[in-house]
């Protein structure tokens, strides 16, 4: 289920036209190229898709919710490439709907599945021509398994995968390729890489109690790190056509890592990712980055980045999302103004990697996801 728009960014989420900008910087101006971006955003009762244009300075947002049907009470999002699947939940029946970011094209799948006494369903992702459903069968018990559906013809097929495992995390698709992570009987980590175009499993991985992150790196190949405790890790990179392992760097990091789809990004060699910070923090996460090179990371000082927003606009405001994007060299970190004087809207904060807040966007609707680039 998705979180809450005021709990943290993930899937683990209105004037037409124009928006505003912000500017803001330290006492050490840096002049950063605002980047191009897309988002989902959302207010009580709609889903928006907005796109940001940084060369004009100004964005354009369509009412998802208006045009398309989409349900603003969507279980969860899903991006393979330009398109984003909103998955909901009603009558006792999954319905899907695709939407491309960048045309606005749609593809509407409703009551692709109607659950059963059969089977209870974990998660949903899907290819750019299939469903995969993660599913505890038979209902009631924890024996783990994935069905694969042909949303065209209803057609559909079942993999066994393991039998009474502990608990099934979120799953991440890429190029034929699905990776999903669980934790199996006697509580060893475990990811399952499935072969979507002959649906086969490929391999497991076993990763026993350290706790893995799996990614997709900027070359397209598999990316995994292993928390092993006492801030020790690995990090393993894997061919993503053949799984042959290309190469393995180990690296200390003292945050801790959910399992699952990381929440973040490697380019090069930099992990840029979300730290959730110790509670009772005033913000619960915020952007940071390592060098595998030098051993060494950095966290952005993201409590005095909300305490200037909050002093300049004279709101309390919570964040709900982050990505990193890389061509730009920045964060982007979505917010959400708390105090709801004019209903429920925020904007999107472009933080440098040294720490400075180069821009503040304002929106008419809460940022929930970055689409990836």
């Amino acid at each position: 289920m998705r979180s809450s728009l005021f709990l943290g960014c993930c899937l683990l989420l209105l004037a037409t036209g124009s928006c505003s900008k912000d500017s803001m910087s330290g006492t050490e101006e840096e002049q950063v190229l605002l980047p191009d971006f897309r988002l989902i955003g959302e207010d009580t009762e709609n889903v928006f898709r907005y796109t940001y244009d940084g060369f004009a300075g100004s964005g354009t947002e369509t009412n998802l919710t208006q045009s398309l049907g989409v349900d603003p009470l969507y279980l969860t999002l899903r991006q393979v490439g330009d398109d984003v699947s909103f998955y909901s939940f009603a009558s006792g029946r999954f319905s899907l709907i695709q939407v491309n970011t960048f045309t606005g094209q749609a593809i509407s799948y409703p009551d692709f599945y109607t659950v059963t006494d059969e089977r209870a369903i974990t998660w949903g992702t899907n290819s750019e021509d299939l469903i995969f459903l993660g599913n505890y069968s038979p209902k009631g018990s924890r024996d783990f398994g994935i069905r694969t559906l042909d949303p065209s013809d209803g057609s559909f097929t079942d993999l066994p995968i393991a039998l009474n495992i502990q608990q099934a995390y979120a799953p991440l698709y890429y190029r034929q390729r699905l990776m999903f992570t669980y934790r199996d009987e006697s509580g060893s980590y475990k990811i399952g890489i499935f072969d979507t175009e002959n649906r086969t499993l490929m391999r497991t991985l076993d990763f026993n109690t350290g706790i893995p992150n799996v990614l997709i790196d900027d070359f397209g190949n598999i990316g995994i790190l292993v928390g092993l405790g006492n801030s020790i890790f690995t990090y393993r990179v894997f061919d993503i056509e053949t799984l042959d392992q290309l190469s393995e760097t180990p690296f200390t990091l003292d945050v801790f890592l959910p399992p699952g789809p990381l929440q973040g990004s490697v380019f090069g060699s930099t992990l840029y990712y979300t730290e959730f910070l110790a509670q009772p923090s005033e913000v619960p996460f915020g952007p940071a980055f390592f060098d595998f090179g030098t051993n060494t990371g950095s966290e952005i000082d993201i409590l005095g980045v909300v305490q200037q927003v909050e002093a300049d606009t004279g709101s309390n405001v919570d964040l709900t999302a982050i990505r990193y994007y890389n061509d730009a060299g920045v964060f982007l970190v979505g917010y959400a103004d708390t105090d709801f004087q004019n209903g429920l809207n925020g904007g999107v904060l472009v933080i440098s990697n040294t720490g400075q807040l180069q821009a503040r966007i304002p929106l008419p609707f809460v940022p929930t996801y970055f689409v990836e680039p």
